[in-house]
């Protein structure tokens, strides 16, 4: 085979091969992107007037320690693609809590009785401010593969204190269901 019959079978080949792995990847992400509520579990329980108090009540009977300045990291011990995927962040917002004073505790869903009758998605962090208030409760970001990019946790996580806690219902991502 000479060189230019060569060259016009590459380039044929990379770019077909380029195309079937783009859309194969498109395809796969897709796939993984779920709603972070998708039976409305967390909507319904937002909507009560101690839903704040409830989960402070749950985290904190678990913890057995103040609530004040901080992030709860909620995971789940089921392996899970979308936990590992989100390590890579769940470290960044661990390093960015810590550098504001925040200190970081780390939760298994399945080990607090009723919160997973209102979570029902991981990996999740709840985020207390001064007082110990929920400021804020939800995933760590949106989109595909929960990156670091497209988080929504970031700015609540300086927040001094808080009227109630903002909870990203309507969110898209890589979540695993408990």
């Amino acid at each position: 085979m000479t060189l230019s019959k060569k060259n016009a079978l590459l380039a044929v080949i990379i770019p077909l091969w380029l195309i079937i792995a783009t859309v194969g990847l498109l395809f796969t992400s897709k796939s993984t992107e779920k709603p972070f509520d998708p039976n409305g579990a967390l909507y319904l329980a937002s909507n009560k007037p101690d839903f704040d108090s409830q989960v402070n009540r749950l985290l904190y009977g678990v913890l057995h320690t103040s609530l004040n300045n901080v992030v709860v990291h909620i995971t789940s011990s089921n392996n899970c693609l979308c936990q590992l995927t989100a390590t890579r962040h769940i470290k960044s917002v661990k390093d960015a809590a810590e550098y504001i004073g925040k200190r970081n505790e780390t939760v298994y869903i399945e080990n607090i009785q009723g919160l997973s009758n209102i979570l029902t998605s991981t990996p999740a962090v709840a985020v207390f401010d001064d007082l110990g208030n929920l400021s804020y409760l939800g995933p760590y970001s949106t989109g595909i593969g929960c990156l670091s990019g497209n988080g929504t946790v970031e700015p609540y996580l300086d927040v001094k204190s808080t009227l109630g806690a903002i909870v990203p219902l309507e969110s898209t991502g890589c979540y695993c269901n408990v």
